[in-house]
């Protein structure tokens, strides 16, 4: 019987042993798929990720959510996500025309929309029209909560909405930016300003707000937000295809999305 633990044959036990390691992956290995997300979506993501790592038990998701514009810029400065969902269109053109997502993966995954909201212990009822929005608006007893209008997707969003009403010549000194659409929903949840304009979703996510109007869709630039991988990775397309799945876009619609379909 051959001794293996003479130490001539210890450099032919280190090779075999580093041939098993290499063709039998650890029991309980998985594979990373980081996703970079606007703040918008984190409640319905979070809802899929549990769906999908259930079913893909070989798989860890990592979820980044931050503000699209801040996603983006990381990625432009070197940042290496697998896959990306921009809030508007324009990041991600942008992105594109850098040549850094797979042009082809690009799809519109999701639509949105705005909505007023204000604190739920206000007593405030539904408002019936532009013209009763405004008189809220310009009466209001703080500034107005918003997302950056000048970077953000929802903060551009609303402002094209307030001008299209001819209501930011009033409003443009009496409104509060914030880093993203969730620090722009915290104001008003937390009672600190009495309005606030903020995607459907969010105001869905909390229940410490209520929608007191839904901001008329022709008012505003169509809120899209598409989705594009930034690699040709098997794992990429699994998780991919499992979001732009039927079953994945019923779970969004839950909360409050606009399917591609509707």
């Amino acid at each position: 019987m051959i001794d293996i633990f003479k130490t001539k044959n210890l450099p032919s036990v280190f090779s075999l042993a580093l041939i098993i390691l290499l063709h039998c992956p650890l029991q309980g290995s998985q594979k990373e798929i980081l996703l970079y997300a606007p703040i918008s979506l984190t409640e319905g993501l979070d809802e899929l990720l549990s769906h999908f790592i259930k079913k893909n038990k070989k798989y860890n998701v990592k979820p980044v959510y931050m503000g699209t514009s801040q996603l983006a810029l990381q990625i432009k400065n070197g940042a290496r996500p697998d896959l990306f969902i921009s809030a508007n269109e324009a990041w991600m053109d942008y992105l594109q025309s850098k040549n850094l997502i797979i042009k082809d993966t690009r799809k519109i995954f999701l639509y949105n929309s705005l909505v007023l909201i204000t604190n739920k212990n206000n007593d405030i009822p539904m408002i019936k029209n532009i013209k009763g929005l405004k008189e809220k608006l310009f009466n209001s007893k703080t500034k107005i909560s918003l997302a950056m209008t000048k970077a953000i997707p929802a903060g551009i969003y609303a402002l094209d909405y307030l001008k299209n009403i001819k209501a930011w010549s009033k409003l443009n000194t009496k409104y509060v930016e914030s880093i993203n659409v969730r620090a722009a929903l915290n104001f008003v949840a937390r009672g600190e300003l009495e309005y606030g304009i903020v995607y459907l979703s969010d105001a869905l996510a909390i229940d410490k707000v209520k929608i007191i109007y839904n901001l008329e869709q022709d008012k505003y630039n169509e809120i899209i937000y598409p989705i594009a991988t930034l690699n040709n990775k098997a794992k990429t397309k699994v998780f991919y295809d499992f979001l732009l799945s039927d079953d994945s876009l019923s779970v969004l619609k839950k909360w409050g999305f606009i399917v591609k379909n509707d």
